[in-house]
């Protein structure tokens, strides 16, 4: 009862402090003021509280930087709050950090603050606990679409009532794996603030200077303003709103009423190239990214719930007109479809052979019969069939692969030979055997004892190599 109250005392203390430097409201999700600066949310405990004095200030005008109401304690509160601190609102970016009071010791006997005791105390959560819970955190950040920044933890002191010096590490390490896993950014505030502990550190104290949270409010800053969406006006020819993704410029549009997005490279290749992405925009994007640094942009055009039906082809056909006339990008584009994207790029492919360089098909659906087959009422409802009629669909591109070969469009596969979603045997391989027999060339890259997931290839060159060799540079 004692160690409850001593925690409720502390999430009040903090929750006060949140109200005297105006971070957000103590009840419900924190509000973001309106403005049309990038909103960015900071999850954390009492370090967090301590550089957000700074942080708002340095990220002015550039930013409404808004805290998670209180201290967010250890990650089993995290995940018990998480929903409340996103709110309903739209985060460009979320910086969190969970750690000091996962690893730290208490006992109920203990006159310390916060029952604070190594020696005789129990940990508030073991490392397994702490990264099963920051998986459940993870996961529910990652469903808000904003950029996600992981704050390491930072250092425990020596003679820590309740926190072994040392023990930041493993949990460091643990949430290190994870974030790795789930491609968000690290800011180590671990070793920005080694490198100054003895001008800030307090004796014994998890906390720091003013001067100490300043010197880490300047290293938040920096990282959130590496990611921040652009929100001043950039001179480009290309239109809508302007913003960063992995350090690249960004522009979200519509063309026709359709949500689109184009990733410009730095400095364009001179035959303006293009790879254009169908589904899951970022994910797995490595194949993306290093053909942004050669010269390519990407593109997208959103038909996810369309199956590569006939409205696809015509929104994708708007889409390529826009492009290529209004922006001079290339003709031919190189077309990348993961999962069922694949129903997209290879049927956009053979109602318009010739603007095709080359095709990169990822775990593709190449058959609707096999995904999502009899389950798949929304998909039978664009293309207009019933159940009934599904075994007769001859619509599919496994079945026009003719416009495709005679055209001599190369395509590469990549997918998983032990894949229960979209099987290998009715999509990837009958693709391979039909456009075999029509004389065409093909690579199938078979990934044994890989399901579903991962897609793509954690060394993406030969995916690279095959689309360099078919789209030009220049």
């Amino acid at each position: 009862m004692k160690t409850n109250r001593m925690h409720r005392l502390a999430i009040v203390s903090a929750i006060m402090l949140s109200f005297s430097i105006g971070l957000a409201t103590a009840s419900g999700a924190p509000k973001a003021k309106k403005t049309d600066l990038p909103k960015v949310l900071i999850i954390g405990d009492s370090i967090s509280l301590g550089y957000m004095k700074a942080l708002p200030g340095l990220l002015k005008d550039k930013a409404i930087v808004t805290h998670n109401p209180g201290n967010a304690g250890h990650t089993g509160m995290g995940l018990a709050n998480i929903k409340r601190y996103i709110g309903k609102g739209q985060w460009d970016v979320i910086h969190f950090n969970w750690g000091l009071w996962d690893l730290c010791y208490r006992n109920s006997k203990s006159k310390k603050q916060g029952r604070r005791d190594k020696v005789n105390g129990k940990i508030t959560h073991s490392l397994e606990q702490y990264e099963a819970n920051l998986r459940k955190i993870v996961k529910e950040l990652k469903a808000t679409d904003a950029t996600l920044i992981w704050a390491s933890t930072t250092p425990v002191p020596d003679g820590e009532a309740g926190r072994v010096k040392g023990d930041e590490l493993k949990y460091n390490a643990a949430a290190a794996k994870i974030m790795g896993e789930n491609k968000i950014a690290i800011n180590d505030l671990h070793a920005h603030m080694t490198k100054r502990l003895k001008d800030f550190e307090k004796k014994g104290d998890v906390h720091y200077s003013a001067a100490g949270s300043k010197y880490l409010a300047e290293k938040v800053a920096s990282s959130v303003l590496g990611v921040l969406p652009v929100t001043q006006k950039i001179t480009s020819t290309f239109p809508g709103k302007v913003g960063k993704w992995k350090g690249f410029t960004i522009h979200d549009f519509k063309v026709n009423g359709n949500s689109c997005k184009l990733v410009v490279p730095d400095k364009a290749a001179p035959a303006r190239p293009w790879v254009w992405r169908a589904r899951f925009f970022g994910h797995e994007p490595q194949t993306d990214i290093a053909l942004l640094k050669l010269g390519f942009h990407v593109a997208y055009a959103n038909v996810g719930g369309l199956y590569g039906a006939p409205q696809a082809v015509k929104k994708w056909n708007d889409f390529h007109k826009y492009v290529t006339t209004e922006h001079k990008l290339a003709a031919k584009p190189a077309l990348e479809g993961m999962s069922r994207g694949g129903l997209i790029i290879f049927n956009w492919a053979a109602a318009n052979p010739d603007k095709v360089s080359c095709i990169y098909g990822d775990a593709p659906v190449c058959d609707i019969r096999s995904w999502p087959g009899k389950k798949g009422v929304g998909c039978m409802k664009v293309y207009g069939i019933t159940v009934e009629q599904l075994p007769d669909f001859k619509e599919n591109p496994v079945d026009h692969l003719a416009p495709l070969a005679k055209a001599k469009v190369p395509i590469m596969i990549v997918a998983g030979a032990a894949d229960k979603v979209v099987p290998i045997k009715d999509n990837a391989l009958v693709i391979q055997e039909r456009y075999k027999k029509l004389g065409c060339e093909i690579i199938l890259i078979s990934k044994p004892g890989v399901g579903h997931h991962p897609h793509s290839l954690k060394d993406p060159k030969p995916i690279v190599d095959f689309i360099l060799k078919h789209t030009p540079l220049k």
